[in-house]
């Protein structure tokens, strides 16, 4: 590379700028060595001076390979002549014989030039691209830590205001607080509470991604039975699933172990799975909850979340765990979706060292799976 580098630079002083400065000079130049071959007849002696108009020619960018094949086909021609009046050969077919290779050899001289020429041409383009990518990414970098940044102080201020109206809206709908209110006021109270509530969801899931996407997310990581963990998801659940008469049955293989984990952060991804399970399944439908350790030295466990809804259309299946991804769905009972649970989720299993996926069909249901390392 470095002997390249240095024959590149040696050759920088010959390159011209023009098409037409190249042709007359190369013309030129063959016809000077032409000349005085014909006049000296010193054939071995001059044999490399034919090379000199073809590197000229060959090793110039505005020149393309027709025009190089050509002009080397032009230097052979030119020796043939002269040689054919200078020199007598016992046999012709001598003369021919020395005329092809020598075309031959301008040929593949010219090429192998132009070939160079050429790579060292993309070569350039590859490292100013590579190097305008390189920039542009930086710049894209920053940027994008600076948005996280503010949609998270955005997000955080927000959340605080619609934390109010949803705890005051609430508190006014108790009846026998406000014994006096009409059933409209009460039903502008309930829309009011229903969209503090979707809004404020949507901004702790905002808040989350860009915390986790800014790589700001510190797991606060303690040892604890995971059976229990997944009991308590389940009975938080109960009540959402008691709404539309599910039963959410619970399944696993073993009774107690202990691994290391962020229960804050996991609950937000079983409450994820639990909650699609519920809005995409129809009423009196069963949910199951599975947990399995692996076959193989038991290194991870896999818990499952298995419906009988709606399930997911292959044209969602490849972008699901991105953000802002919502399916054609609608939830069974007009629930809301926002479309960044399960890239929180994802994002949290991985921070975790696990994996997460989804096995579905439309109209048979869903399961949603993820593992987690046990040691």
């Amino acid at each position: 590379m470095q002997q390249r580098g240095k024959f590149d630079h040696s050759l920088s002083f010959i390159m011209l700028k023009t098409k037409n400065q190249i042709i007359i000079l190369s013309f030129l130049s063959l016809l000077s060595v032409g000349l005085l071959d014909f006049y000296t007849h010193y054939e071995i002696t001059l044999t490399l001076l034919y090379i000199v108009p073809v590197f000229l020619f060959s090793y110039q960018k505005p020149i393309s390979q027709n025009y190089v094949i050509l002009f080397s086909l032009s230097v052979g021609l030119l020796w043939f002549i002269i040689d054919y009046k200078t020199h007598q050969y016992s046999k012709e077919l001598f003369l021919y014989w020395n005329s092809f290779s020598r075309i031959i050899i301008f040929l593949l001289f010219s090429i192998i030039l132009k070939r160079i020429i050429i790579e060292k041409e993309q070569s350039q383009i590859i490292s100013e691209q590579k190097g305008n990518l390189e920039e542009i990414n930086k710049k894209l970098g920053i940027a994008n830590a600076d948005l996280n940044k503010y949609i998270g102080i955005a997000a955080h201020d927000i959340r605080n205001p619609v934390g109010n109206i949803l705890g005051f809206s609430g508190l006014l709908l108790r009846e026998k607080e406000n014994p006096n209110l009409s059933q409209k006021q009460k039903s502008f109270l309930e829309i009011i509470n229903d969209s503090a509530k979707n809004s404020l969801q949507i901004l702790n899931d905002t808040l989350n991604i860009s915390q986790i996407q800014s790589g700001t997310v510190i797991l606060n990581k303690t040892k604890s039975d995971y059976i229990v963990f997944i009991k308590k998801c389940i009975e938080l659940n109960n009540q959402l699933a008691n709404g539309k008469k599910q039963n959410i049955q619970f399944n696993s293989s073993i009774d107690f172990i202990e691994i290391e984990f962020d229960s804050s952060r996991l609950q937000q991804v079983v409450n994820n799975l639990l909650t699609n399970a519920i809005k995409y399944s129809d009423f009196n439908k069963q949910i199951i909850v599975r947990v399995t350790d692996s076959e193989n030295n038991k290194k991870y466990l896999l818990t499952e979340v298995i419906d009988e809804g709606l399930g997911i259309s292959d044209e969602f299946k490849n972008s699901l765990f991105e953000p802002f991804t919502t399916t054609s769905n609608i939830p069974t009972n007009q629930e809301s979706k926002t479309g960044l649970g399960l890239a929180i989720a994802k994002k949290i299993i991985e921070i975790h060292g696990g994996t997460i996926n989804f096995i579905s069909e439309k109209g048979k249901g869903s399961n949603f799976f993820f593992s987690l390392p046990i040691k």
